[in-house]
């Protein structure tokens, strides 16, 4: 992405613009692009709505993000053309959406009232490559629908209230999938599911033997029909209950688990799925984002415990652009731009052994993967020689990893003589892999022979 269209891209868009106790650091589970990329803008205050809105825009309860590569702006004979993002955003104290309009500067659309061209309180907002952006006007209990147009405008396409007998009641999450419209309708307790053409198709009620959904607040969605998405896994995310809970729905409605927030203190906000099916949802409270895998499986928390560029100051919206792994975060007065990285946690490597008489060798491996990521492990010796290679380029899935690792080996002997430390480096599957490359390395370790061990 060329830096000046990157640089209105945070100002604006940005502008508008992981959760256990004690989450993992995982510094490098969401990177800072490189320079050359953004010119160190990967994070945008007040100053920069200044500089690009002329001092027209303030932030003010910054809310919901959606990032697109639009059809209208796609240069097909370009390949380097394929990552440049519009990014939308609700900065809901002021009832405005903002964006990247152009290369240089930045779109304003909204303000307060009921009208056709305002907000009151938008909440989140969601839409497609064609230029369809749908937002949660809570306080006018409606979704709008904007189309944006070649000539950086948006315009007013129509608007979904609900049938007159079951309409819409302060809705403050939309997700646009699978060609329909999934509506946390907060005060009806459901998730409503439109047509493209405004009528419900369903109402979505879930519940088991000890819950219900209790108003919903945020919901993400990837169903048949979406982009980008490695795993044939559907399903509907929804956080209810003031934060207090994740549940994850089939597109039908059954449920497929929930999870709960353990502390006594915050809760989960907006949310997203990544091209793995990894759901993300933002911690203002606590400053972090938590991931999890598909399966609701817990796998850390960023920013919490992180230092200077890798915290938070009250995150809110939050979107993923699936395809390279694009990541914008809005926050309390500004915004921040990563990239999807990987990690390597709690990583310790033990009792290495040789088998002489069988030529194998083995060794215990166990560490936390924050992210789907090609994995090469090898050993090396006290002066950084590689003496053994035990995995190349092999992709594993993000979660936990504990195995006895049991090798046929040729250079028993040799390696019997040394000292030696196991090296793990792990490589994301988005581009610009060498440069989101993470090393980590064991202590030495001194071979067993098996018989010592008998």
């Amino acid at each position: 992405m060329k830096v000046k269209q990157l640089i209105p891209i945070f100002v604006l868009s940005i502008v508008l613009l992981p959760l256990a106790s004690g989450g993992e650091r995982g510094e490098t589970t969401l990177i800072t692009p490189p320079w050359s990329h953004c010119l160190g803008l990967h994070k945008v205050n007040q100053f920069h709505l200044d500089l690009y809105s002329r001092y027209s825009a303030e932030f003010n309860d910054p809310q919901g993000l959606f990032c697109t590569k639009l059809e209208s702006k796609d240069d097909a004979g370009n390949e380097r053309d394929d990552d440049e993002l519009t990014v939308f955003g609700l900065d809901s104290g002021e009832h405005q959406l903002i964006y990247n309009k152009g290369l240089t500067s930045i779109g304003i659309f909204g303000g307060e009232g009921e009208g056709s061209l305002q907000f009151r309180n938008p909440v989140s907002l969601s839409g497609d490559e064609k230029g369809n952006i749908y937002v949660a006007d809570a306080g006018n209990d409606r979704i709008v629908h904007l189309k944006y147009l070649e000539n950086d405008g948006l315009v007013f396409a129509g608007e979904i209230r609900g049938p007159e007998h079951d309409a819409l009641d302060r809705p403050t999450g939309v997700a646009f999938s699978g060609g329909n419209i999934y509506v946390a309708d907060s005060c009806n307790d459901r998730i409503a599911v439109f047509d493209l053409d405004g009528s419900l198709h369903a109402s979505l009620v879930p519940r088991t033997d000890e819950d219900r959904l209790v108003r919903p607040f945020s919901v993400a969605a990837v169903t048949e029909g979406d982009d980008w998405l490695y795993y044939r896994d559907y399903y509907v995310v929804v956080v209810d209950s003031l934060g207090q809970r994740i549940w994850k729905l089939s597109p039908e409605g059954e449920v497929l688990g929930i999870i709960r927030y353990p502390r006594p203190e915050g809760g989960f906000g907006h949310v997203a799925v990544d091209y793995y099916g990894n759901i993300y949802a933002t911690d203002s409270h606590h400053g972090c984002i938590h991931k999890f895998n598909r399966h609701l499986d817990y796998i850390m928390a960023f920013g919490e415990s992180g230092t200077g560029r890798n915290r938070f100051d009250e995150p809110r919206g939050i979107t993923i652009y699936r395809r390279f792994g694009q990541v914008f975060i809005s926050e309390r007065a500004g915004a921040q731009y990563y990239w999807i990285g990987t990690d390597v946690i709690r990583f310790s490597a033990r009792n290495l052994t040789i088998d002489a008489s069988e030529g194998r060798l083995g060794i215990d491996v166990s560490f936390l993967l924050t992210e789907h990521s090609f994995l090469s492990i090898h050993l090396e010796d006290e002066r950084g020689n590689e003496r053994f290679q035990v995995l190349d380029e092999y992709l594993l899935p993000a979660g936990s990893f504990e195995r006895h690792l049991e090798l046929p080996c040729t250079e028993l002997e040799l390696l019997a003589n040394c000292k030696l430390r196991l090296v793990i480096v792990a490589k994301p599957t988005y581009s610009s892999r060498a440069f989101l490359a993470v090393r980590k390395e064991s202590r030495l370790l001194e071979a067993r022979l098996s018989s010592d061990s008998d």
